[in-house]
């Protein structure tokens, strides 16, 4: 007799191996019978060894009595005469039974969720009645559906080419910084990019996820690659689709260009189909299980430490050998699938925002509080701006008329470029001049004038200040000269570059104190000075009220 350990898992003499490797596919019920059939061991310790129900058990050793089975008998045996052995005869009380037709209950549940398998069941049961045939129980019922499902629900392996697609998704859960002095934590959103073929994936995160971080994160992940897919699959998402179209996901426009610039093309996957990107679901879950939910054991204090080690397993997992197949993603990717990318860009996408402005007296154009000249030819007009990380370029007819680097840090700062300033700056002739300021503040008065004639001194290029000296001076066209002489004063008292903002503020002040003045009765401050309000203020006893051991007029 052949050793159990030696045959249970080798193809009987005389017959073909189920598969390469001369082993025959062992179910669990062929293991009970060639267990018992050798002896040596009690049903308790075969349904213990085999983490098999003491049923099952039972069932295979009276097959075992009945049929006078030897372990050479059982070796011989294929699994379908195992199972056609062990299985159940059908009797009466089945045959009884009306099978129902889960196909279009099924389809019905997938076009209403709110359908439940007990109305299903119901109806069963009066469909049952009226053949004259039994109803299963609600339990059988259930279960029969459940599987029916399952069934149903069958999917199929989508086969890869090399260097085909990259699928982009966020991860769902969430890592997290600390701050070092008030201990507030701020999260970190992990953007995944994954290549199917090789299973090769980068990883890594961000503070927002908002479309500079997309793009960002998209373009990191080409350059870690070393190439471009023919195809990029990103989720469903705001960043990367229109979601004015409810049926259809449409490429933003902003995506669109990235995807110009690399040429690649970009299929969104559908919305509420995981299985359109099952890829990217299990490397999202990968990165879940073996970067984030370690990261959240440790503190970070910054985005680039949580990085680094985001970087540091992402590595590990890509070199990592396969459980079920040879190499590892890296080995796939760089022996099969990297040869087959398409190059990178010559240089790396950037993001670009575009305004519309209106060239101002001064030809400059404002654009996030920042002041830009272009050709004086130009004022009045609406001109296009293309805004970038580094440069501002002004774009007029189709064609780009000015050029800058794009200005940071505080607010109200010019870049001129003297080739766009007109020839004759200090012409009186015309309506833009510092003369022509200078002398309409001087016929206000001589405080304002002393105001505007230092504006004009404070800009480097004079031209700067027209706009804010034309604001200024129209303030006594919204009140009046004299209280913008009165608040110029003010603004020379303190020895201030005056701006729009503090003078009409100034006024305001001043007004409000003039109209109180006049409402008890006092003369309104000349030099418009602040107005003492303890005066009138109501008190009911002196300071010596308050002396220690004085009288407290009790």
């Amino acid at each position: 007799m052949v050793p159990l350990l030696e045959s249970v898992g080798r193809a009987p003499e005389g017959r073909a191996p189920r598969n390469g490797k001369g082993l025959v596919p062992m179910s669990k019920k062929r293991k009970i019978l060639l267990m018992l059939a050798k002896g040596g061991v009690s049903q308790a310790g075969v349904a213990a060894a085999l983490h098999a129900s003491k049923r099952d058990v039972s069932a295979c050793a009276k097959a075992i009595r009945e049929r006078g089975l030897t372990f050479d008998d059982v070796a011989a045996m294929g699994a379908a005469e195992v199972d056609g052995m062990l299985a159940p005869p059908r009797g009466p009380r089945e045959s009884a039974c009306l099978a129902p037709d889960m196909g279009p209950l099924i389809a019905r549940k997938k076009r209403s969720r709110k359908l439940t398998v007990k109305m299903f069941w119901m109806e069963h049961c009066v469909a049952a009645e009226a053949a004259g045939k039994r109803a299963y129980s609600y339990q059988a019922f259930c279960e029969m559906f459940a599987d029916a499902a399952e069934r149903a629900g069958a999917t199929r392996r989508l086969a890869h080419e090399p260097g085909a697609k990259a699928y982009i998704d966020w991860a769902g859960d969430t890592a997290w910084l600390t701050d070092r002095l008030t201990g507030a934590r701020t999260g970190v959103y992990v953007l995944v990019v994954a290549l199917p073929y090789s299973g090769r994936f980068w990883a890594q995160g961000f503070t927002d996820m908002k479309q500079r971080s997309w793009q960002d994160g998209r373009a990191r992940a080409l350059e870690d690659f070393g190439g471009v897919p023919g195809t990029l699959v990103p989720d469903n998402a705001a960043t990367a689709t229109d979601r004015s179209s409810v049926y259809v996901p449409v490429v933003n426009a902003e995506y669109q260009r990235f995807a110009e610039h690399c040429g690649a093309a970009v299929v969104p996957a559908r919305a509420r189909r995981p299985r359109d990107k099952a890829v990217a679901e299990s490397t999202v879950g990968l990165v879940e299980r073996w970067v984030v939910a370690p990261a959240n054991e440790t503190t970070f204090y910054t985005l680039g430490e949580f990085n680094g080690f985001c970087l540091e397993r992402t590595r590990w997992l890509n070199a990592r050998p396969f459980s079920a197949r040879e190499g590892s993603r890296d080995s796939v990717y760089e022996a099969v699938e990297r040869p087959r990318m398409q190059p990178l860009p010559a240089e790396r996408h950037e993001m670009c925002e575009w305004r519309s402005c209106k060239v101002a007296p001064d030809y400059h154009v404002t654009v996030d509080y920042m002041r830009y000249s272009v050709p004086f030819r130009l004022i009045g007009e609406q001109v296009d701006v293309r805004l970038t990380d580094t440069a501002v370029t002004v774009m007029a007819g189709g064609e780009a008329v000015a050029e800058h680097g794009r200005l940071s840090g505080r607010k109200g700062q010019y870049s001129t470029v003297a080739e766009h300033m007109p020839p004759a700056h200090a012409a009186m002739d015309s309506p833009w001049s510092p003369e022509r300021f200078s002398s309409w503040a001087h016929r206000i008065g001589a405080e304002a004038g002393a105001a505007v004639d230092r504006l004009l001194a404070s800009r480097p290029v004079v031209e700067q200040a027209l706009v804010p000296a034309r604001n200024i001076l129209g303030l006594s066209k919204t009140y009046s000269p004299g209280l913008l002489e009165r608040a110029c004063a003010r603004s020379n008292a303190l020895g201030a570059v005056p701006s729009y903002t503090a003078l009409k503020n100034a006024i305001l002040v001043i007004r409000a104190a003039d109209a109180e003045a006049r409402a008890s009765g006092r003369p309104p401050e000349a030099d418009g000075g602040p107005v003492d309000r303890a005066k009138s203020a109501g008190r009911l006893r002196g300071a010596d009220a308050y002396r220690r051991g004085g009288d407290r007029g009790c």
